[in-house]
């Protein structure tokens, strides 16, 4: 590919004309570790040929931020970082700025990401999350999980269960059903994710800090399980047997399809996101049937609200491996923080008003992530595990 070639899908992709086969080339370009000079003209130029009005970013803010972006476009740089982030007095600024520089953060998933380096001394930081979970059996015996622990699990009921790395596997037996139903409770911690197979062969991924009730084996008219927090489902199909997703006081009707509930508490509204299939969510007498593509949203105390044209890829972005925000403030991101780097956040003085767009890997320290997020004037001070935002 010639360079010509290249700043054409570079425009193309800025002008979101470009399909995913020319993302997946371009991005590969740029891990391979080609274009770096030719990326950091391009935003030179940009900036050179921009004109910004009613912008609250003063010269000095403009060099702090350029001053970054073209710091981390270096062949050292390991592992992607913020894609892009704006605040809407200088959204024409940022992301102009930052589409080009967000190429080169971005790894091909096929390669293999090198070892980040220690964060500063001093910086704030955390850890990230990994796959470990609590599962309490129906004798009340806690068996603790992680990718370490593999072999099988005791059995409970009519079923077998098979630990894996990061996965837990039940298989429903053959034999006549016992006279009542035996319930285990996978139960993931702040800072833990994990997946399990359950007896039916439907996939769950658990997010951070949720829970999922289930039975060890289906043998009633129905196929029901209890959700808190957030899981990514993958149904396995019985048109004879639905399957039922109960969250919150909310009722999930499920025949063969995948979609993502999520149900905190401290979030504003309960959010079902369906990617294929069909889905009734029911909350008291009210009913919405949702289509592919749509999301639900429940707020305590409204009726149930349809989105068209869902944020699939923000529904599903934890499942898949990154932190991600689209036009989110700072305590929007700072509860994802708080559940996947289990820590405490709080605020000191007036926090300026941003809203940001990007995704950061899961396995990616704090730090990275704040990193960028300092850049708009919003600061962080870490005692112990206590995160402190302040302006």
């Amino acid at each position: 590919m010639t360079d010509q070639e290249f700043l054409i899908l570079l425009e193309k992709y800025r002008q979101n004309q470009l399909d995913q086969e020319g993302v997946q080339y371009l991005m590969q370009e740029i891990a391979a570790g080609r274009r770096h000079a030719l990326i950091q003209d391009d935003i030179l130029r940009t900036i050179e040929t921009m004109e910004v009005s009613d912008s609250t970013l003063t010269t000095e803010d403009q060099e702090q931020i350029l001053s970054v972006l073209l710091g981390n476009i270096r062949p050292s740089r390991p592992g992607p970082l913020l894609l892009r982030y704006r605040w809407p007095a200088a959204a024409a600024l940022v992301l102009l700025i930052l589409t080009a520089a967000a190429f080169y953060f971005w790894q091909s998933p096929l390669k293999t990401a090198a070892p980040r380096a220690a964060a500063a001394a001093g910086s704030p930081d955390a850890e990230p999350g990994t796959n470990k979970a609590l599962l309490t059996l129906a004798n009340g015996a806690v068996v603790e999980l992680d990718s370490s622990r593999t072999g099988p699990i005791p059995t409970q009921g009519n079923a077998s269960v098979q630990s894996r790395p990061g996965q837990l596997v039940y298989h429903q037996t053959a034999s006549a059903a016992p006279a009542s139903i035996s319930y285990n409770l996978l139960r993931t911690p702040k800072g833990g994710q994990y997946q399990l197979v359950l007896p039916d062969g439907t996939k769950v991924w658990l997010n951070a800090a949720s829970s999922l009730r289930f039975p060890t084996q289906f043998t009633e008219a129905t196929r029901s399980v209890e959700l808190t927090g957030e899981a990514y489902f993958e149904v396995a199909g019985n048109a004879a047997q639905p399957f039922h997703v109960k969250v919150a006081g909310m009722d999930l009707t499920v025949l063969g399809t995948r979609f993502n509930i999520m149900a905190y508490t401290d979030e504003q509204a309960i959010r079902t996101t369906l990617l294929e299939g069909a889905v009734k969510v029911t909350a008291g007498k009210e009913e919405r049937l949702l289509k592919p593509g749509q999301q639900s949203q429940l707020e305590a105390g409204n009726s149930i609200q349809v989105i068209n044209d869902a944020d699939i890829e923000l529904a599903i972005a934890w499942k898949n491996g990154f932190t991600s925000f689209r036009s989110a403030d700072i305590r929007t991101i700072m509860r994802q923080v708080m559940r996947w780097y289990n820590i405490e956040v709080v605020y000191e003085g007036e926090i300026p008003e941003r809203v940001f767009t990007g995704d950061i890997p899961r396995d990616a320290r704090l730090s990275e992530l704040l990193q960028l997020l300092e850049v708009s004037k919003i600061h962080f001070q870490m005692n112990n595990d206590r995160l402190v935002v302040m302006p």
